[in-house]
């Protein structure tokens, strides 16, 4: 080794420690930073600093084409940008993208991969040192450092570069992802962009985005203090009853195109405005000197923390109500909440920080093709009324400047969750086309809410339906649920600030078993901990998913479970319909305890004088305990639910909320194929019942491999049924057989996809949903 290179590798080793503390801080930088040429240059120029090299460059995947563009460069021609392409393996860069490895080298150009693009003026430059740019095992791009010297980079430059490019991955993934830096490149001129968010509501729709939005955002109220408390009162007064009024107008406008038990939801609105928090709290501010306003936005503030606090999605939805109501009452304290909404005559896309159930009853039914928000989640009121009114939502998209993109031709995909700002012709069109299919795909599956989910040759598969909210309970019934086969009883549980009384609790559950009866209701004992917390009972673990949850933490308060069993008998001796479903069982005592309580409970209330019969008592199996437990747990239960979506989770050790692993959460993977099979094997020699709940119900590719395993229950979501019934009917058992035997020699869960996507296509189903079969109209 030379001198030269001695003093570098060196002059390498002496920064290493200093520049690593500076990329953390570089990371973030760039990750706040809203351009994304400014992003792209600020990271090439301080690399370029930090490694002291003549050149930087970053090459991203064109999302178009199976190649790569210089995106940006610190050294090279600035000419090339946007010019330079390069396919996958061409060149050192496309060998780079094409083995994900690295490639140092003394003299590039001398290298018989070496491909010059005379645009760069790169010939000057002989080390060159590049490195591939991955997010969760996606390319992302090739990132380049080069120099003079005809000599590779040391070792420590090379493991820098490497640590450089696994912190900038998930960055530039983003940056990648939503399109913003290909129109910064000299030959683009396309404002087209794509944005993720969370699923919302299932479909397409494509309009003109029509944003919602206050003029004062509730976020945006600054503390003040007022010198006439007693006009303020009044003023918080009036904006009350004025959103009454206006939640009441509203429900009568969507209310001919609303379920019942949806259209409840207003209801809700309303009891949230009558709570003494909300009206006690302003109240006792304003009276200690605070402005209405400030008043407001502290209440709304505290009341939405205690939900927001919690790690369960439920709960966090609840805050998104509270907030809307929030925003509401200060439209109307500020008297700017617009009475009449003039609109184009055209379809529309609302789009919005938070839309609120209001909002969507304010514009014409017919209009509304789909609903952006950048807050929001898929358990919010305002999912659950687009899934019930058959309006495609998009939840929690990031990125999205709704101020500059008003007007724009906007693209909702609910099914991918993401939505397409002026999308090309070409893609445009295609969307219109998959939008005339679903139309002609959802006509008509009403005839099928009365007809047996039953295959070509005669196989019947009963469909249950989840529910929890009390929002959502009829849906499954409209849609031919044949019974609830989970109902999660935690939701009473999440939104209460205390632990409901049994009588409360007995009010929900006798509602629920009286609109299915006598249809059978599988009730799940409350399950917290994991992801479900409630805001006023807080379990702090290291790792919850392992810790105090389900029916432990229900045996370990056992007044808890004693008291919600006796709600669900008080209601089963009314309706007799009921079944008590426990929770993440993993040992035979618990079980053996939970059957001891509801006999107990039962006795208790034949004392009262209420004489309700003993109801089936069944276990899910999610934990990997309790499927090889089963001969020895079957003498407490009556029949067995599969929670498809916790057993994915334990068997494959992955969290699927977990963004760095959720990618290898598949209901498909070949340990789920053999679990579900040793399942079924057992409960049939024991005689148990067996049906399977989650994800995996709705999924066409596991319906059919399910169907060939022979699962004859599923429980799904309301809305998912009708397709799911049609895929059914318009399959043979016998065709799955010979698909499921090569399914079990498979390696892993996309050559089982494999296996069965003809099948699914055959029908006239996409991967993200179906298309109507031709022969449709034929099947009845």
């Amino acid at each position: 080794m030379g001198y030269d290179s001695r003093a570098q590798s060196c002059r390498s080793s002496r920064t290493m420690h200093h520049p690593l503390s500076t990329l953390t801080a570089l990371v973030e930088q760039i990750a706040r930073t809203q351009d994304p040429s400014a992003m792209m240059a600020t990271i090439v120029q301080r690399l370029s600093e930090l490694l002291n090299v003549e050149v930087c460059s970053i090459y991203l995947c064109n999302p178009e084409r199976d190649s790569l563009i210089l995106a940006t460069t610190k050294g090279l021609s600035a000419e090339a940008v946007g010019q330079a392409h390069l396919a996958i393996n061409e060149g050192l860069v496309g060998h780079i993208a094409a083995t994900l490895s690295a490639v140092n080298l003394a003299d590039a150009p001398a290298d018989d991969r070496f491909v010059y693009i005379p645009e760069t003026h790169e010939m000057a430059y002989h080390r060159f040192l590049g490195v591939p740019l991955l997010h969760l095992r996606k390319l992302v791009g090739v990132l380049v450092i080069q120099g003079h010297q005809r000599e590779p980079f040391s070792e420590e430059d090379e493991a820098f570069l490497i640590t450089v490019a696994s912190q900038l991955g998930s960055t530039l993934y983003q940056l990648h992802r939503d399109g913003k830096w290909m129109t910064n490149l000299p030959d683009s001129s396309s404002p087209y962009r794509r944005y993720n968010g969370v699923k919302g509501a299932p479909g397409v729709g494509c309009g003109r985005l029509w944003q919602i939005h206050p003029q004062m955002s509730l976020s945006d109220v600054k503390p003040s203090i007022t010198s006439n408390p007693a006009q303020q009162k009044q003023d918080f007064q009036d904006a009350l009853a004025a959103v009454r009024e206006e939640l009441e107008s509203g429900s009568g406008r969507l209310g001919q195109h609303l379920p019942a038990d949806v259209g409840a939801l207003f209801h809700v609105y309303q009891m949230m405005l009558q709570s003494p928090e909300l009206s006690e709290r302003v109240i006792k501010l304003i009276s200690e000197g605070a402005s209405a306003e400030w008043a407001l936005k502290q209440t709304i503030d505290e009341m939405a923390g205690m939900f927001e606090q919690s790690a369960d999605p439920y709960m966090q939805a609840r805050s998104e109500d509270i907030r809307n109501i929030g925003q509401r009452l200060l439209n109307q304290i500020l008297e700017r909440d617009q009475q009449v909404i003039e609109t184009p005559d055209e379809e529309l896309v609302l789009a919005g920080d938070l839309i609120s159930i209001a909002d969507i009853a304010a514009f014409p039914q017919e209009r509304i093709r789909g609903l952006i928000c950048t807050d929001g989640s898929a358990l919010s009121h305002t999912a659950i009324v687009a899934n019930a009114l058959g309006i495609p939502a998009v939840m929690g998209v990031e990125g999205l400047e709704l101020e500059h993109n008003r007007g724009a031709r906007v693209i909702v995909d609910g099914n991918r969750a993401e939505c397409v700002i002026n999308p090309p012709p070409a893609l445009l069109s295609e969307y219109k086309r998959m939008i005339v299919q679903e139309q002609r795909f959802m006509k008509g599956l009403d005839r099928l809410r009365d007809q047996a989910a039953e295959t070509l040759d005669g196989v019947r598969i009963r469909l249950l339906t989840n529910t929890g909210l009390l929002a959502d309970a009829t849906p499954g019934l409209q849609r031919g649920a044949e019974g609830v086969g989970l109902y999660r009883s935690e939701i009473p549980f999440m939104v209460h600030h205390s632990f409901p009384t049994e009588h409360e609790q007995y009010r929900i559950y006798q509602k629920v078993l009286k609109a299915y009866s006598p249809y059978p209701v599988s009730m799940r004992t409350l399950d917290i901990g994991g992801d479900k917390q409630l805001p006023y009972f807080e379990i702090n673990e290291s790792n919850p998913y392992l810790g105090w949850r389900g029916i432990r933490f229900t045996l370990d308060n056992t007044q808890l479970l004693v008291s919600q069993i006796r709600a669900m008998l008080r209601a089963h001796a009314e309706h007799g319909n009921l079944k008590i479903l426990v929770p993440m069982i993993s040992r035979v005592d618990e079980i053996k305890t939970v059957r001891e309580l509801v006999e107990k409970a039962l006795a208790a209330l034949e004392r009262d004088g209420i004489h309700a019969s003993m109801p089936e008592i069944g276990m899910m199996i999610e934990v990997p305990s309790a499927m090889l437990l089963l001969p020895k747990l079957a003498p407490y239960i009556d029949f067995v639910s599969v929670g498809s979506n916790d057993l994915t989770q334990y068997l494959l050790a992955v969290d699927r909320n977990n963004p760095r692993v959720s990618n290898l959460f598949d209901n498909l993977h070949p340990a789920m194929l053999v679990a579900l099979e040793q399942i079924l094997t057992q409960c049939r020699k024991l005689d148990l019942p067996v049906s399977l709940c989650g994800e995996m119900a709705s999924d066409p590719i596991a319906v059919l491999l399910l169907i060939a395993l022979g699962y004859d229950t599923l429980s799904l979501s309301a809305y998912n049924i009708p397709k799911i019934k049609l895929l059914i009917r318009s399959v043979r058992r016998e065709d799955l057989l010979p698909l499921l035997e090569q399914a079990k020699d498979c390696t892993d869960e996309s050559e089982i996809r494999d296996l069965f996507r003809p099948v699914v296509e055959q029908l006239g189903w996409s991967a993200d949903g179906p298309a109507l079969p031709s022969d449709y109209e034929s099947r009845g």
